[in-house]
Parts: C-alpha cells; structure tokens; sequence
C-alpha cells in the first residue's frame, strides 16, 4: 500500500473513532464538570429522565457528527475545486483513492464498513 493510500486511511479511520466523546457520559451519568459555566447545564440535567438524558445525548452525538461529516465536505470540496493538499512527513494525501468522497469514506468506516481494497 503506497504512504499516499495509508495517510488517507488513517486519518479517515483516526475521525471516525473519535465520534462519541464524553458527552454521553456527562449528560447520562455524572454530569458535566463541576465549574460556574456548567452549572446551568447541570441544573438542568437534573430535571431530566434517565430516558430524556439519554435522548439528549443521542442528540449530541449527532450533533457532533454532523460537524465532522459538514467539515469533511468543505475539505473534499476545497480538494476537489481549489486544490487543497494534505502532506504529513513529506507524502501527500490521496485524494479519492476509492472514487468516492473523504465524507462518504469518513460515515462507511464509522459505520463499520471495510475498506474497499480489504474485502
């Protein structure tokens, strides 16, 4: 496998095992660090079901997702249209080694999809 097609799978997989964050955590379990900007959040957390709590950070990992996938769009298209390069030690990134999106890769392999040159 070139260094170029390894870049790209490794940044694509390092993003989408980064999804859940501790949101979930914070909302369902102990709440959100104690500090005076968050105590607002806290109070309201406390008058929540578990059930809502657990809504809520469906919600927020969604949320968080959709800025990954909205992120991945502007760079593939600033890839595709204006030329944009990613290098990491002097090798540059693929770009679109399996004719398909760096967001369209980014939600397969967070869904658990393989790679299409591994199956």
């Amino acid at each position: 496998m070139s260094k170029s097609l390894q870049l790209y799978k490794n940044i694509v997989d390092e993003l989408s095992q980064i999804h859940k964050g501790v949101y979930r955590s914070w909302t369902t379990e102990k709440g959100w660090p104690q500090t005076p900007a968050n105590q607002k959040i806290n109070n309201f957390l406390n008058k929540l079901s578990i059930e809502d709590k657990e809504t809520l950070a469906d919600l927020l990992e969604e949320a968080r997702d959709g800025g990954i996938h909205d992120t991945l769009v502007n760079l593939n298209d600033r890839m595709s249209i204006e030329g944009l390069l990613f290098v990491e030690d002097g090798v540059e990134m693929a770009h679109q080694p399996f004719d398909t999106e760096l967001y369209y890769d980014w939600m397969c392999r967070r869904s658990g999809d393989e790679w299409p040159d591994e199956k």
